[in-house]
């Protein structure tokens, strides 16, 4: 079972074509991500006409859903490939986010993490594997730590205007902990001795943030993908746990008895 694998589809399936219409039709994902959310932000001018422009926290909200995707894109490349390749593939992820925001939406991401992304690349390339494999591993930590512990420098850095606790740095704050989790699937993932454990792992995180969010900030992702989500972390945990237990166990019984010495 540690070699099939057969969880992983699952995952992949989760983190690929699920999660793909909340970076596409963030607009229209977003409501049902995060229920009454205001849309608009309108005021009435000099003969009662009504000038509208978009609320700053569906604002927010739309980029960070785009960043959750390719967040997701991110860790999948991991599921789908192996070695170097998988981290670069899994920085590229994160690479064409950024540069969607900065060439499409006019919008600058934090300039630490720029610079942590091009000197994580360029270790990968460049240095020993291990090297790149721990600079991988350094970058994912790092983000995930900030996103978590101090989200609201990260939001301002890009929307100048979010005040503390406000609806845009409540819902951005909502949505770095699904980032942050992202990035620290994807470091269990290559840390792990196996990819079976770092998926078993990275589904038991997800699984208490999604109950996190669902029970305490009443939202979440749409009832089929927690379904799917449910079904994927129960396969891991069998794959790298029951499935494998019958065989250890026959071999210990027909070993026979232990005798301990004295």
């Amino acid at each position: 079972a540690l070699c099939t694998m057969q969880a992983k589809y699952g995952s992949i399936l989760y983190n690929t074509v699920g999660v793909l219409p909340f970076g596409l039709m963030s607009a229209e994902m977003l409501p049902e991500v995060w229920k009454g959310i205001a849309t608009e932000t309108c005021k009435t001018g000099f003969g009662g006409g009504k000038t509208c422009t978009e609320a700053l926290e569906f604002t927010v909200g739309k980029v960070y859903l785009q960043v959750i995707c390719g967040s997701a894109l991110f860790y999948a490349m991991h599921l789908l490939l192996e070695g170097k390749s998988a981290l670069l593939a899994s920085m590229a992820m994160l690479i064409g986010t950024m540069g969607k925001h900065i060439l499409v939406d006019d919008l600058m991401p934090p300039p630490p993490v720029m610079a942590m992304v091009a000197l994580t690349v360029a270790l990968i390339l460049l240095a020993p594997a291990a090297w790149g494999r721990r600079a991988y591993i350094g970058f994912c930590v790092v983000n995930a730590a900030t996103f978590l512990l101090d989200p609201l420098t990260v939001i301002t850095d890009s929307f100048p205007a979010v005040e503390a606790g406000s609806p845009a740095a409540e819902i951005g704050t909502f949505e770095f902990e699904v980032v942050a989790l992202y990035f620290l699937c994807a470091a269990v993932t290559v840390a792990s001795p196996s990819k079976a454990y770092g998926l078993a792992y990275s589904c038991q995180m997800g699984c208490a943030l999604l109950l996190k969010h669902i029970l305490v900030n009443k939202s979440g992702p749409p009832a089929p993908m927690v379904a799917l989500y449910a079904v994927t972390s129960m396969g891991a945990w069998y794959e790298v746990g029951w499935a494998d237990f019958p065989k250890p166990l026959e071999e210990a019984m027909q070993a026979g008895a232990i005798v301990l010495p004295g």
